[in-house]
């Protein structure tokens, strides 16, 4: 039996995980940068370490085998030619990222081996396509170098999933403690960063073709709407942050006297936002056959656009009912501590898959998972 549950979510917004070690869970985040990592600065960085006591144990890079390259992930990726990891699909990258979050657990509990069950979510697209060959190289890695320290793997089990998992894993959970039926069928809306995901989880198992699909429409569509005519693009992190946090305006660091209101741009690009998504969202329904089922509505953006997703399915109420798993959400904010909503929404598919792998294979007790 793994002494260890992991659950990964490859986002690209970041890397978040979280962690079981049978008494609590663990969150970890971070960009989602990989970037190569010349053999030379790592010798430099040994060098420093050793006149100034912060060596390589100070930088996150991952190295495979010492015949590999090493690789810069997360903050430290950052200033460096880094892979394009909002561009390309998530499972190029993913046993990189993966094991970097392994890696990291390792460092900061001070572990040598990691005894562990791992869940790694893809994206509905990727998984159908990737999830075997994931799968095998995960495996294929029992052991590894991580700031300077190798790090040894003994795998349970390793189940690469489809995005939107953890959510009805977490559900069915829920539900079995509440003593009701057990085969429910869900559909998920995922609203990530770059894409909007719908799948059709029938009878609760996980999805296997139409009308389940991945498309970019994610938050960075209303991204692109906002920016118009803003002396910024669409990733700039000034323009996300002034939006993600509802503020009535947004400064840039080229333009510190001027602030540009966001109120009116903000309502604009909602409408025409809201527009694409009903678009998708009839095709998509008026493919779900099943005569009853339970709608799972998760991601940040969401939220932005509830008034517009709750009249929407009030129309719909003879065929589904609409969870926004506040229940899910209040259980990540105990277990993982996070105060933040952005965070507790952004956590929650991967502490319900961590939370499912811990009851599955560790027979976690229901009062140590407060919930």
């Amino acid at each position: 039996m793994a002494k260890y549950q992991c659950f990964i979510d490859l986002g690209s917004s970041g890397t978040k995980a979280v962690l079981n070690d049978g008494e609590r869970f663990y969150s970890y985040q971070c960009p989602p940068l990989v970037a190569d990592m010349p053999p030379s600065e790592l010798t430099i960085i040994e060098a420093q370490g050793e006149q100034i006591g912060s060596g390589l144990e100070s930088v996150s890079y991952l190295q495979l085998d010492p015949e590999t390259p090493a690789y810069a992930l997360g903050i430290d990726a950052q200033g460096r030619p880094n892979k394009a990891t909002s561009s390309l699909p998530k499972s190029a990258l993913a046993h990189i990222r993966a094991l970097g979050v392994m890696g990291e657990f390792a460092h900061q509990h001070d572990l040598e081996r990691l005894t562990l069950d791992v869940g790694i979510a893809l994206p509905f697209n990727e998984y159908l396509t990737d999830y075997r060959a994931l799968t095998g190289e995960i495996l294929g890695h029992k052991m590894f170098t991580y700031r300077g320290r190798d790090v040894f793997l003994d795998f349970g089990h390793v189940k690469v999933l489809p995005e939107a998992a953890g959510l009805v894993q977490w559900r069915k959970v829920q539900r079995s403690q509440q003593k009701e039926r057990s085969t429910r069928t869900f559909v998920v809306l995922m609203f990530g960063h770059r894409d909007l995901s719908f799948l059709l989880f029938n009878g609760g198992r996980p999805p296997q073709g139409e009308p389940s699909s991945t498309e970019h429409l994610g938050y960075q569509q209303l991204l692109k709407a906002v920016a118009q005519d803003l002396p910024c693009n669409s990733d700039d992190p000034f323009l996300y942050d002034a939006l993600i946090n509802n503020s009535a305006r947004v400064v840039f660091p080229n333009r510190p006297r001027k602030g540009y209101p966001l109120a009116e741009r903000r309502e604009k690009a909602t409408v025409y936002y809201w527009e694409l998504v009903k678009y998708r969202l009839n095709e998509w329904l008026a493919s779900v056959s099943v005569p009853n089922y339970e709608v799972l509505i998760s991601g940040g953006t969401a939220t932005q656009l509830r008034d517009y997703l709750e009249e929407y399915f009030e129309e719909r109420s003879t065929f589904c009912t609409v969870n926004w798993l506040e229940d899910l959400q209040d259980e990540v904010a105990a277990n993982l501590e996070l105060e933040s909503d952005i965070d507790q929404l952004r956590f929650c598919d991967c502490y319900g898959g961590a939370k499912w792998l811990a009851l599955k294979f560790q027979k976690l007790a229901a009062g140590r998972s407060r919930g």
